[in-house]
């Protein structure tokens, strides 16, 4: 609703047929001599301002109705829209229902949200218009408004720095998996040159056990036998293989190494068999020599044949 009223100290409660002062909204031009008062219900134009808060919106003034349009327009005798606005003096001004069709020289109702806002922005501190928001009302406002950007800024500030925190928190997880993953690659070939180590050292150990057994560290046994066959053995014999106290038995993870000291075995090659048979005899007629026996002979081709041999030792 619009009026021109009487510029009293009370005009607000002249206008009011029924409700409070409190309920409404009021907009005014005021002159010395009239004010121009627009004013609606709140609990109606709440209903428009309610969504916007709902979104964090702030609204830091309120124009209803056309009291507004004579703020900045001067020299004029009237204003038609919805409303007639006169101005019959310099100090009156009086508001009617527009009853006749608007021309095309007449400001259209379709303008006036932006007439308004054009005058209000140019003349914001004018003491002659009082908007529809309240001052206590409006410095609440501001302060929400200041309270909302601050938590804004600081929100995004602290969701900023955990964002930042948590990239490089990801980028350091990472490189620190992948030094683990490294290292873990680097142990796991230590462990197995640990593994070669260890294998060799049961080698060493098990070689030691049959070089004690064999009999090798007890004077120069395997070396005089050695030298007692090689000075008999003739040009027409070939050793292919001479194995000096052979094992006693297979050998078999932790069990004692056995090795057979009464008996050297050999392999080779001769012409004929007359040929290994003198050079037994020659062996036979040695002290140590308890017998040699024969195990294999065989013709290996026209000219050689292949014979496998033991010669057994005296205890």
């Amino acid at each position: 609703m619009a009026r021109s009223v009487e510029n009293a100290p009370n005009y607000k409660e002249r206008l009011l047929v029924s409700g409070r002062e409190d309920e409404f909204y009021f907009n005014s031009y005021e002159r010395s001599g009239s004010v121009l008062v627009s004013f609606a219900r709140k609990n109606v134009i709440d209903e428009f301002l309610n969504p916007i808060a709902a979104v964090k919106g702030f609204v830091w003034a309120l124009y209803i109705g056309p009291s507004i349009l004579p703020f900045k327009l001067e020299n004029l005798q009237s204003i038609q829209s919805d409303y007639v606005l006169s101005f019959p003096t310099s100090d009156q001004v009086t508001i009617s229902k527009n009853e006749q069709d608007l021309s095309e020289k007449q400001v259209q109702a379709s303008y006036l949200e932006a007439i308004i806002n054009y005058t209000y922005q140019k003349n914001s501190n004018s003491d002659l218009f009082n908007q529809g928001i309240d001052e206590e009302t409006l410095k609440q406002t501001k302060t929400e408004y200041k309270d909302y950007k601050q938590f804004r800024i600081l929100g995004l500030g602290i969701l900023s720095f955990f964002l930042v925190t948590l990239t490089i928190n990801y980028f350091v997880v990472n490189h620190l998996n992948q030094v683990a993953a490294d290292y873990e690659q680097e142990i796991a070939g230590y462990q197995e040159n640990f593994a070669i180590i260890d294998r060799t050292k049961q080698e060493k150990q098990r070689k030691l056990v049959l070089f004690q057994n064999s009999g090798m560290q007890s004077g120069n046994l395997l070396s005089y036998y050695a030298d007692e066959v090689g000075v008999t053995v003739p040009k027409e014999i070939q050793f292919t293989e001479m194995e000096l106290f052979p094992l006693a038995q297979q050998l078999k993870p932790k069990h004692k190494v056995e090795t057979d000291n009464s008996k050297i075995i050999i392999h080779g090659i001769t012409i004929n068999s007359k040929v290994l048979d003198d050079w037994m005899e020659d062996l036979e007629r040695k002290e140590w020599v308890q017998s040699v026996e024969v195990i294999n002979y065989s013709r290996l081709d026209d000219f050689n044949s292949i014979f496998h041999i033991i010669i057994h030792i005296n205890g």
